[in-house]
């Protein structure tokens, strides 16, 4: 019966464990609208990433990232932004579209699982930011003129807490994609392990 009891205990602390490794991981909770969450593209350059959406994907996670940053203030909007710099272990996150002609502007919400720290969306922070918080394989479009809210304010995006809406448009005279990236803080250490300890402690006093 104990033998039984053991491996049950090591059995729900692996469960617990992979669940809570799974939630850490999941930062992108929720999206709304003309958006889809996809993995890390191998590419979202010019041509690549075409679509009647918008197409979103988490990045690095729990790295330590020093940036500068266009947008600090949350709540707050990127046509009114207050840049600033950040400098700690954070998560990144993706936000791409490049509008198909005659397709409407992708409109949408997207809800993470930490509050957002901060907003990147002009090309020269994109482009400094695509090494160090860039999802490793996907090819970015680095020193591209023509990335991040090109047709500012028409495109532009909010947020609030932990949750990014955006409004995205394109001009179709000329090549360019909207880029956003989007740095949220990371979870606290140890609170996956915490947790797992909790849920094998409730189970031995269960049995």
């Amino acid at each position: 019966m104990k033998t039984r009891n053991a491996k049950n205990a090591i059995g729900l602390s692996t469960l617990v464990v992979l669940s809570l490794s799974a939630a850490a991981h999941a930062t992108i909770v929720t999206t709304t609208g003309s958006v889809t969450q996809i993995a890390p593209p191998p590419s979202c350059a010019p041509g690549a990433l075409i679509g009647f959406t918008a197409f979103t994907w988490n990045e690095q996670q729990n790295v330590p990232l020093n940036l500068i940053v266009d947008m600090v203030n949350n709540p707050g909007s990127s046509n009114a932004p207050t840049p600033g710099a950040i400098n700690g272990t954070y998560s990144s996150h993706f936000l791409h579209f490049e509008q198909i002609p005659g397709v409407p502007p992708a409109t949408g919400t997207i809800t993470y699982a930490q509050p957002i720290v901060a907003v990147i969306f002009r090309n020269i922070n994109l482009d400094n930011s695509d090494g160090p918080a860039g999802a490793f394989g996907t090819i970015y479009p680095t020193s591209f003129p023509m990335r991040g809210l090109i047709t500012a304010p028409v495109s532009f995006v909010t947020i609030n807490a932990n949750v990014l809406t955006f409004d995205l448009s394109s001009v179709f005279t000329f090549a360019n994609v909207n880029q956003i990236r989007v740095i949220t803080q990371a979870p606290a250490p140890g609170s996956a392990a915490l947790l797992g300890l909790g849920g094998l402690v409730c189970f031995r006093r269960r049995r």
